[in-house]
């Protein structure tokens, strides 16, 4: 088969292709590109017979006077099944990075090895011998951590199906049933009754007001998220593809229940519903009647929604646990727009962490990639740059944490 190679590929034509494929994250987009403004990059297309079959966005990175990376998040998009058609694409990839004088090709493709669900495992068959492919071209694999935070994408991601195996939307009730009952108990009937109410919004009025929110996630968990520039990027990137969505509280009506419980209840919801009354009432004369409290920043692409952010501001009433259900929402939403999965991305591969817990009461499949490989095109600065890098991560994380 004849192959021809070529980079700088324009957006229109280079969507044009990916769109005929069946699978691609949102990285490999030219959207994505848009956001990462401290990276330059270029779309590349392998053409067989002049036919394209295969593509990537590489991001491309200087971290000082001759030490300069690619990377392709997510990427590429190729068959890895296809040993031809992955070599010849590395080939394209390695001379354009010797063009522009770059050490190292980091890729982290969205390689299989296994899925859990429901307490099941089922082991990808192709998985290793896909890997196998990349090792015997030149590629190195970095490791099977399952850390959150060792590789520059997460291994493990957990997703939500909203089709069943035959591709029909599921309903509300069946998604729903299949959350853990802890999930459950924060929505429909209990959040509807103390005045919290859900909205979608697009446009940079939603990125401020997410912005505000999310502040609060922020110096709860000691974690620097991203500065208004960069979801502002989002949204111009994206459009009406990038979604806010938002749980507000209406404290005349929240106010109105607290009444009815006191009026009611029980000696112990009587006491705490009163102290909620006191609470509710201070908010409405500091910050007025309607208040927002936890937000999600979602991205559709394809036939995927992906959570990107979150915020949630645990000084209004956190124990209402309004996360739940706008978390439900948003795949309600999504699924109405015809998308087949909500992605809730990273996790940690052994569940033992909060952000993990809290993710899997929601029922999702864990999907396990392969991870990451590099390719080093000058032997000697990649070794040195290999070293460099964790500690400049390290060291630029806590100037962040700092400067908070």
């Amino acid at each position: 088969m004849n192959y021809r190679f070529s980079a700088n590929i324009s957006p229109k034509d280079y969507m044009a292709w990916l769109t005929t494929q069946p699978n691609y994250n949102i990285t490999q987009t030219p959207m994505w590109a848009k956001i990462k403004i401290d990276w330059k990059s270029t779309l590349c297309l392998l053409y067989a017979d002049e036919k394209p079959v295969a593509g990537a966005l590489l991001l491309i990175r200087r971290f000082a006077p001759g030490f300069k990376i690619i990377y392709s998040p997510r990427g590429f998009i190729v068959d890895y099944s296809d040993k031809e058609a992955v070599s010849a694409f590395t080939d394209g990839v390695i001379t354009y990075a010797k063009k522009i004088g770059a050490c190292m090709i980091r890729i982290d493709p969205e390689i299989v090895l296994s899925t859990y669900h429901d307490h099941t495992v089922i082991i990808d068959q192709l998985g290793k011998q896909k890997m196998d492919i990349l090792n015997n071209i030149g590629f190195r694999h970095m490791g099977f951590d399952k850390d959150f935070h060792t590789y520059t994408q997460p291994r493990y991601n957990a997703e939500i199906s909203l089709t069943d195996s035959d591709g029909c939307p599921l309903s509300d009730e069946f998604l729903a049933k299949s959350f853990d009952k802890k999930i459950r108990k924060f929505i429909g009937r209990y959040t509807d009754n103390r005045g919290i109410f859900f909205e979608y919004d697009i446009g940079e009025n939603a990125v401020r007001h997410f912005c505000e929110i999310s502040k609060h996630t922020e110096e709860r968990q000691h974690i620097v998220l991203r500065d208004e520039a960069y979801f502002k990027r989002i949204c111009d990137a994206f459009g009406e593809d990038n979604v806010f969505f938002f749980a507000k509280i209406n404290l005349e009506k929240l106010i109105a229940f607290l009444k009815e419980q006191i009026r009611t209840g029980d000696s112990d919801s009587v006491a705490l519903a009163e102290k909620d009354l006191e609470e509710a009432e201070k908010l409405k004369k500091e910050r007025g009647n309607t208040i927002p409290v936890s937000a999600l920043l979602t991205v559709k692409s394809n036939s995927t929604a992906y959570l990107l952010y979150s915020g949630f501001d645990d000084s209004v009433f956190p124990r209402f646990r309004t996360t739940n259900q706008l978390r439900f929402e948003a795949m309600r939403f999504f699924r109405n727009k015809g998308c087949k999965t909500f992605s809730l991305l990273g996790i940690h591969g052994d569940l033992n962490d909060s952000l993990s817990d809290f993710k899997m009461k929601f029922n999702p499949t864990v999907v396990e990639y392969a991870g990451e490989f590099e390719l080093s095109t000058k032997k000697f600065r990649y070794w040195l740059l290999s070293r460099a890098l964790p500690i400049a991560k390290r060291i630029y994380f806590k100037i962040k944490l700092k400067n908070k």
